[in-house]
């Protein structure tokens, strides 16, 4: 038996660390916006916009490969204990992808092509600088991803998740404490970008050094093996692309929505996503530390284990988003009315379908961190594309017939194939020590809830709404008696 509250006490550092970082990126989203308005009016605010999406779609060619590189570095390391050749080589693939990233951004610098991409005139982008500021804002987002996803990873193989997540957080708050400034106190989007630059540029060394300082390996800075990194290269493309196609739904989602249905719908159905994931980024603040655990103990054939740890995530994560969104619902639309100065209407259906999105996406988190963890690339990239295909098909249906709360239905679709399919692979991969019966009888009060959110659409009653919940959730507790035990979640 592991010391409880030894162990208790650094998952739940990594979990506050965790927390720190969720509630910076939030914050990120609330503020920036009317700093951007203020400092460079709606126009150029829109600008900012149209070069973070291409920065973030650049940064996203090796965002797959920096993840399989960082899981295969921990799983080596627990088997093998040594880590150095395959480090070398890894890192010769990071060069790579970096150096086609910069190309790319190089050639989508020049003016008249950033013009062409982002539909601002010529003018306006060589007034501002537009052609330099991109590739700087590139050159720092890509360092920023490196140092965050794979430099401080590297201490996630010698028990140090807290320390990982913790200066993650804090790199989150130095690069936006960062760009709110300096458009604040310049007005200048090209010294935003400066700024962003060097700042991601100084926080890449430090943590370079820090890491260095830190494991018993060296991060091979200088000695990269390129000639050796092609079969990394290789290894990663299923992962990398899934990744790809993960990262152009997020940001190509709204563009379809736009055509689909008409530019009013886009604010509603954007925010009113923002207010339902903070129930999903919760829950994966309380995922993501239990796998340093967990892919060692996969690495091991400790298959029970894993599994033990999926189930009680499951008993955590179904009770939570119950109880958390039956208590929220009845202030969301006083919350939303602040928020968004009474300029956007609150759209019950559409946070209702949303919130039944989210439930379903909580229980397979779990799921998909396994595969991502233990580099299952296949696995992901088809339930990347099941969600993409499913999900914008089903816009495009409810777009036809002007459906709004159609937006968050289609999500519903795509996160439950993408469950179902994920629960096939699972019992696949754990042959005979978990069955479909046995994922039913944890995803039943997710289920039920999904039928009392439906209730509540037809009578409006937020007092049966809440009665129907606190039967699902006193049954579930009383029959199954796991939830009590959430400690174990954290120790067996």
């Amino acid at each position: 038996m592991l010391n409880i509250f030894k162990s208790g006490a650094g998952y739940f550092n990594s979990v506050k660390w965790g927390s720190y970082a969720i509630a910076i990126s939030l914050i990120r989203q609330l503020c920036l916006v009317p700093v951007f308005i203020i400092s460079v009016g709606e126009y150029g605010y829109s600008f900012w916009i149209i070069l973070s999406t291409i920065v973030t779609l650049l940064t996203a060619l090796n965002l797959g490969h920096l993840h399989y590189s960082s899981n295969l570095i921990n799983i080596t390391y627990h088997l093998n204990g040594v880590v150095d050749d395959e480090i070398r080589k890894i890192q010769g693939a990071n060069y790579i992808y970096i150096a086609l990233q910069i190309i790319i951004g190089v050639l989508f610098s020049f003016t008249p092509i950033l013009s062409s991409i982002t539909s601002f005139p010529i003018h306006f982008i060589s007034q501002n600088h537009g052609g330099i500021g991109f590739l700087l804002l590139l050159t720092g987002r890509i360092c920023f991803q490196y140092s965050g996803l794979f430099i401080l990873r590297l201490l996630e193989p010698v028990g140090r998740i807290k320390t990982t997540l913790k200066f993650q957080a804090i790199g989150e708050m130095i690069d936006f404490a960062t760009i709110a400034g300096t458009i604040f106190f310049t007005g200048s989007i090209f010294l935003t970008c400066v700024a962003a630059f060097i700042s991601n540029l100084l926080y890449t060394l430090a943590m370079s050094i820090l890491v260095s300082r830190n494991v018993p390996f060296k991060i091979a800075m200088k000695s990269a093996d390129i000639s050796g990194s092609l079969p990394f290269i290789k290894s990663s493309f299923s992962l990398n692309s899934s990744f790809l196609i993960e990262r152009a739904y997020d940001t190509g989602l709204n563009l379809i929505i736009i055509r689909v249905f008409n530019a009013s719908v886009l604010p509603i159905f954007t925010t009113s996503r923002v207010l339902t994931n903070i129930f999903y980024r919760i829950c994966w603040v309380m995922v993501i530390p239990l796998f340093p655990d967990i892919q060692k103990r996969f690495a091991l054939k400790d298959l029970e284990y894993v599994l033990d740890k999926i189930k009680l995530f499951w008993s955590f994560v179904s009770v939570f988003i119950i109880i958390s969104v039956t208590l929220a619902l009845p202030f969301l639309p006083y919350i939303y009315s602040i928020w968004t100065h009474n300029k956007l209407g609150f759209n019950i259906y559409v946070v209702c379908f949303l919130f039944m999105a989210v439930s379903f996406q909580n229980f397979g988190m779990i799921i998909n961190e396994f595969f991502k963890k233990t580099n299952f690339s296949k696995q992901i990239l088809i339930l990347n594309t099941i969600k993409c295909s499913v999900t914008i098909s089903a816009i495009a249906i409810f777009g036809l017939i002007a459906y709004q709360p159609g937006m968050a239905i289609a999500l519903i679709f795509g996160e439950l194939l993408c469950l179902i399919y994920s629960v096939h692979i699972l019992i696949r991969i754990f042959s005979g020590k978990i069955s479909w019966g046995v994922v039913t009888s944890y995803s039943l009060p997710i289920l039920f809830f999904c039928f009392s959110l439906l209730i509540y659409l037809w009578k409006f009653n937020y007092w049966v709404f809440f009665s129907l919940n606190a039967i699902i959730v006193t049954v579930y507790l009383y029959k199954n008696g796991k939830f009590k035990n959430f400690k174990n979640l954290i120790n067996r």
